[in-house]
């Protein structure tokens, strides 16, 4: 771990060996360290990035390391898994922290941008994400859910419904036991103060460009940057109910079934647990997402939502 700054390194890379961090020490203007996120930093560029888990993040970490003229070490060095080589490279420089201190706090700061995205989008495809890989990156917290699950009288199986998925975030948050950067707000109390530009993941090809033409930096290939092996797989040839909050998954059955379109997993019932969960993300990016979990007003639930509910 990082000391300050809160990060920990991403599983080792199978043909590289784990980059050593060096022992990054708070700065007195972030007395609390910076969150679970480090920002991206590089000397004599003009631009700092903060980002969050699930919003574009890898996208943006390529988009930086193309504009500061190092993509193409980071993928000789560390193909497919850009975040270590970031690791790698920040944390050989013994000054890192006192370079993020000027750039996002200094007397002649460097344009702070952030992408943040859909709160309700983002929690599907961190359900998603959950399910796919629970004995991988989140095996800790998957055995947190399980036992969550059975210490509040639910099944037993090793499954995960988006509605079970939602209450264990909003309890979990509410108890400050959350601990995966993956599954918290993207809100960050440290860095969001010092961002000057927060970008919406669905502005972001337009958004860049014409930060690339402010700062008078080369047009990216976002289309290239954006792929990655990360992202959700296609729907498979099984169709999903129109309905399937509460429908149990495993890794096999997504695996067979493919990603759903979010509509499925949203609804008027997963819409305000979501809101409990996220409002850190409501409350401070309400100029770009409407919080849509208030109930339909003149519209009865459905007997369907009802018996959910009433669970």
């Amino acid at each position: 771990m990082a000391e300050g700054f809160g990060i920990s390194l991403l599983p080792k890379h199978p043909r590289r060996a784990r980059p050593t961090m060096t022992a990054w020490q708070p700065h007195l203007a972030f007395p609390n360290g910076l969150g679970s996120t480090c920002p991206l930093v590089v000397r004599g560029f003009p631009i700092a990035v903060c980002w969050a888990h699930k919003s574009a993040n890898t996208t943006m970490l390529k988009w930086f390391l193309f504009q500061t003229g190092l993509l193409g070490q980071a993928e000789r060095e560390y193909p497919n898994q850009m975040h270590f080589f970031w690791y790698a490279y920040s944390s050989a420089q013994s000054d890192f922290a006192d370079q993020v201190f000027r750039a996002l706090a200094g007397p002649v700061r460097k344009l702070t941008v952030k992408v943040v995205r859909d709160p309700a989008q983002r929690a599907v495809s961190s359900f998603l994400h959950f399910v796919r890989d629970p004995k991988k990156g989140f095996r800790e917290t998957w055995n947190q859910f399980l036992d969550w699950k059975r210490s509040t009288d639910r099944d037993a199986a090793a499954t995960a419904t988006f509605f079970d998925f939602l209450h264990f975030i909003r309890d979990t948050t509410a108890a400050g036991t959350l601990h995966d950067p993956h599954l918290q707000p993207q809100w960050n109390a440290a860095q969001d103060p010092c961002v000057m530009q927060h970008v919406p993941l669905e502005e972001l090809g337009p958004r860049l460009h014409a930060l690339e033409q402010l700062c008078g930096l080369r047009e990216s290939p976002l289309d290239v940057l954006s792929q990655s092996p990360h992202h959700s797989p296609p729907a498979g040839q099984r169709p999903w109910p129109a309905d399937a909050a509460d429908m149990p998954l495993d890794h096999t059955l997504l695996r067979r079934l493919g990603s759903p379109a979010a509509g499925v997993l949203l609804d008027a019932t997963t819409r305000p647990l979501i809101s409990e969960a996220f409002a850190e993300d409501y409350a401070a990016y309400d100029r770009f997402y409407t919080d849509f979990s208030i109930r339909r007003r003149g519209h009865g639930a459905t007997a369907h939502e009802a018996r959910r509910r009433a669970a």
